[in-house]
């Protein structure tokens, strides 16, 4: 079972792995110096100027998605600060989050789907801003996401808005919050849909802010959309208003079929609309919505010519699944569906040891549990020795399949020891743990021995151990924090230094009788 997944799994001790890469990879500004100050002082000044103007009133106080403008701060500027003082103002941020989504569209490259940048942190005249490289990884798993960042080599509509989460979070946005930036190319309503749910699980366990970047109307010969002519400005500006208000219904709406019937129909020149249409997709808990902000640039220019539109839409509620919104996990195997993944585990590597195939399974032959999509880790043991532990944090494939996955590769593909012998199989014992989605840790009073498992993160070091370790080890919470640091190739003690992530799942862990 030759697989190329195998080279994106994790060992532990059970085991761990984690890139020995010394540094850090940093997406550099393309648009300091052109679309804003490269000047430190200067476009930290300009930001706090906007946010400092007179704030709207809104309705409620629980903002998860954001739609805002991405043109040069001289156009769009005010819309989009009019948005985000939603979240706060300089320094001073009014809501909770460890991560905050922007989604773009592509204006240089066309492409089907979702392009992920693959780096560590973006870098902006005022300082950096940390890249998530979780959920990226997680995201990068299904078909519509794939890590590409040439495309995000000349794009604007992402960078735009980080000296804006900078000013507001402060340090926050490189040590605590970190952001994932996601290009959207083509997309139908279906797989909008699908990217929407695969975000929305992808992100589970976490606290997650919506940055959907877009433009609304690009009016003129400019941009070869006119439909109508021969109008005042006075006139202009108010169809401009009309053509964008109507869209704009559609989406505090969440009405994805009749927004993109509308973009059809009249054509409307709506950079970020499928950005908006995962958006709108998204499964959201108390949702509610309202307009904040709109404005052109022909009112701003007095020439409506050629004109782009802009507003700022707010949508309230919690993402289903998210941190805020989490209900417990009840997932549970009846003893005859352990019984029956032990067996399968142990059949898959005899027949491997003996025919040199794995085994297979009609869905209708597997009970319903183990064809749901879990986390799993199948771990060898011979006299008490640990003889092999593989498996998969994110269940991306049914229980059954990653068990058999698993069992294959903790048998002849960890790299710690030599491939499992024939005469081998009937001195080991076999554990499987059966994982919950992670969350993330905000103190060490969350970690409990014995139930928590532990991942730790940062950059391209990750390291993973699981919840029996701690108690096979006599380990405490720090120590077990330590120990899970050094299993990423981190220091003891990194989960301390404001950079490394640490997050926490649950096992339910069985296994044959130790032989």
């Amino acid at each position: 079972m030759k697989r190329a997944i195998f080279m994106i799994m994790l060992l532990a001790l059970c085991g761990s792995c984690g890139s020995r890469e010394s540094s850090a990879t940093i997406k550099r500004s393309n648009l300091a110096g052109q679309w804003y100050s490269a000047d430190r002082t200067e476009l930290s000044r300009s930001i706090d100027r906007l946010l400092a103007r007179p704030a709207a009133v809104f309705q409620r106080r629980d903002p998860l998605i954001l739609v805002l403008p991405h043109a040069g701060y001289a156009y769009s500027g005010g819309i989009a600060a009019a948005g985000y003082r939603a979240l706060g103002t300089v320094g001073k941020p009014a809501v909770t989050t460890d991560l905050v989504v922007i989604l773009g569209p592509s204006h240089y490259s066309a492409f089907s789907g979702c392009a992920l940048i693959d780096a560590d942190y973006y870098e902006t005249p005022l300082g950096r801003v940390r890249l998530e490289r979780g959920v990226a990884e997680r995201l990068g798993k299904n078909a519509l996401f794939r890590h590409n960042p040439s495309m995000y080599e000349r794009e604007h509509s992402i960078e735009i808005h980080l000296p804006f989460l900078q000013r507001i979070f402060g340090s926050a946005i490189e040590r605590d919050i970190s952001v994932l930036p996601v290009l959207v190319g083509e997309l139908d309503d279906r797989e909008a849909a699908r990217a929407a749910g695969a975000i929305a699980a992808a992100v589970a366990g976490k606290h997650p802010l919506f940055i959907i970047s877009s433009d609304f109307t690009h009016y003129g010969p400019r941009f070869g959309y006119m439909p109508f002519k021969n109008e005042t400005a006075s006139g202009t500006a108010q169809k401009l208003k009309k053509v964008d208000r109507d869209a704009i219904e559609f989406i505090l709406k969440r009405d994805i079929a009749g927004f993109s019937s509308y973009v059809e129909r009249t054509g409307i020149t709506i950079c970020g609309r499928n950005p908006i249409k995962i958006a709108m997709a998204l499964p959201i808990e108390g949702p509610g919505a309202e307009i904040i902000a709109y404005d052109t640039s022909g009112a701003i220019t007095g020439d409506y010519e050629n004109s782009v539109s802009y507003a700022s839409i707010i949508f309230y509620g919690r993402l289903a699944g998210s941190a805020g919104a989490a209900a417990p996990d009840t997932f549970a195997l009846a003893e005859q569906d352990r019984l029956f993944l032990l067996r399968a585990a142990r059949d898959n590597i005899r027949s491997w040891l003996e025919k040199k195939r794995g085994i297979r399974f009609f869905p209708t032959d597997v009970p319903k549990t183990c064809l749901e999509k879990r986390g799993v880790f199948v771990t060898l043991k011979k006299k008490g020795a640990l003889r092999g532990c593989i498996g998969y944090i994110v269940g991306t494939m049914p229980l059954i399949q990653g068990v058999l996955d698993a069992s294959y590769n903790a048998a002849f593909r960890d790299p710690r020891f030599g491939p499992l012998g024939r005469d081998e199989l009937k001195e080991i014992a076999i554990e499987i743990s059966v994982l919950t989605a992670p969350v993330p840790v905000r103190s060490v009073k969350e970690i409990q021995t014995g139930r928590d498992g532990l991942i730790v993160e940062r950059g391209r070091y990750r390291g993973l151990l699981l919840p029996q370790v701690a108690v096979e080890q006599g380990w405490g919470p720090e120590r077990f924090l330590d120990e899970t640091c050094l299993k990423a190739g981190l220091p003891a003690g990194a989960w301390k230094d404001g950079i490394t992530t640490v997050s926490r799942f649950q096992a339910i862990v069985f296994g044959e009788e130790a032989k």
